[in-house]
């Protein structure tokens, strides 16, 4: 269609002029927020034969119902603006902008499926980025969020049977099945390294039974505490501790060391005297073992234990140093020759200069060279 015009008796015809009534134009849209992925409707006119839709210049997928409505989409990357439609190589705008919100989560699943109070629980899904709480049953859990599909949290205190939600800026999802909350075991306290130390000293506990402890104690008097495992904490001996059994309470109760963890004077120094065996065979290994007083094992294990000889002058020089084990045992070869040797386990510090493990000698022993039989 053409538009006439008479102007003073002539007649003149513009072709194409029609076109610039087909130009579109934004009146409206609903809603006016929504995430990625809402149908929004879009109404106006001039819509026939659009080409694009964009949301603040990102380009969606759209459906022409009619010339006075558009459905679109919302766009993956899409962020606040005005909604533009395109058509007949015109373009138009809308007034008002569209709010892209959060996605809201979405839960698909969790494991484990069941556990006591303690228990680290992966939870997978979608739309976890920016989460702001994760409960068990309406119970809120501390939690990390891995990755924007994945989040680990920890079964909390009071937490029952019922499902998992998670919370983000846009919106709340729960798990379609529950979570079974099982009974906490008993715990139960078999050792802890080292047996004395002053306040300040860490201490590691060992066990079982002590996911979710809530509460480590020495002698009545609370600590801080890890739970590194199921089998292992390690707390710290806290001011105004004294001497006494070392106890940890989950909720399945409270269990006690059968020794008692002693509190020594962080002023004070405690010396432990240690006791050195040397034996000698042929060609040539020396070994032994470090013991020390009352059994204190951080003086036997890991000592440094020198074998000497003695030289023609009467001097002692080293010919061979090893590191006993956690029995207290050493074995060193060295070269073999004849004379008097003797195994020396060297002074160490323990606890900041607290605790000291006494340099330690063996008795002397005699070494004849054997020659081999030819």
């Amino acid at each position: 269609m053409a538009l006439v015009l008479l102007l003073s008796g002539l007649v003149v015809t513009v072709p194409g002029a029609d076109a610039a009534f087909a130009a579109p134009t934004v009146v409206a849209f609903l809603p006016l927020s929504g995430p990625v992925g809402t149908s929004v409707t879009i109404t106006g006119n001039g819509f026939t034969g659009a080409t694009a839709v964009t949301f603040n210049g990102t380009s969606a997928s759209f459906t022409v119902d009619n010339d006075l409505q558009i459905t679109a989409t919302v766009p993956a990357g899409a962020t606040d603006g005005p909604i533009a439609v395109t058509a007949a190589g015109s373009t138009d705008a809308s007034l008002l902008d569209f709010n892209v919100t959060p996605s809201p989560p979405t839960v698909l699943a969790f494991l484990p499926l069941s556990g006591p109070i303690g228990t680290s629980v992966t939870i997978t899904g979608t739309g976890f980025t920016g989460a702001t709480a994760v409960t068990f049953n309406g119970t809120p859990a501390t939690f990390t969020v891995n990755l924007s599909t994945q989040i680990t949290a920890t079964v909390p205190l009071g937490a029952t049977d019922g499902p998992i939600a998670v919370t983000t800026p846009g919106g709340t999802d729960a798990s379609p099945l529950n979570f079974d909350v099982t009974a906490s075991p008993v715990p139960l306290v078999l050792a802890f390294l080292p047996l004395r130390g002053p306040v300040g000293t860490s201490v590691t506990i060992t066990g079982t039974g002590f996911t979710g402890a809530t509460a480590v104690t020495f002698n009545g008097t609370p600590a801080t505490f890890t739970v590194n495992l199921s089998t292992q904490i390690t707390a710290t001996v806290p001011l105004g501790a004294t001497d006494g059994p070392i106890a940890v309470t989950t909720p399945g109760g409270t269990d006690a060391s059968t020794l008692d963890f002693d509190v020594t004077d962080a002023t004070a120094t405690e010396t432990h005297e240690r006791e050195v065996t040397l034996a000698l065979r042929r060609h040539l290994v020396a070994s032994g073992r470090v013991t020390a007083q009352g059994g204190f094992d951080a003086c036997e294990a890991g000592a440094t234990v020198k074998v000497q000889r003695r030289r023609p002058g009467g001097k002692w020089r080293t010919v061979g140093t090893d590191t006993s084990n956690a029995k207290g045992v050493f074995r060193e070869r060295v070269k073999d020759r004849p004379g008097v040797y003797r195994a020396i386990a060297v002074r160490k510090e323990l606890n900041g200069g607290n605790e000291v493990c006494r340099e330690g000698h063996s008795p002397r022993v005699k070494h004849r060279h054997e020659r081999a039989a030819g």
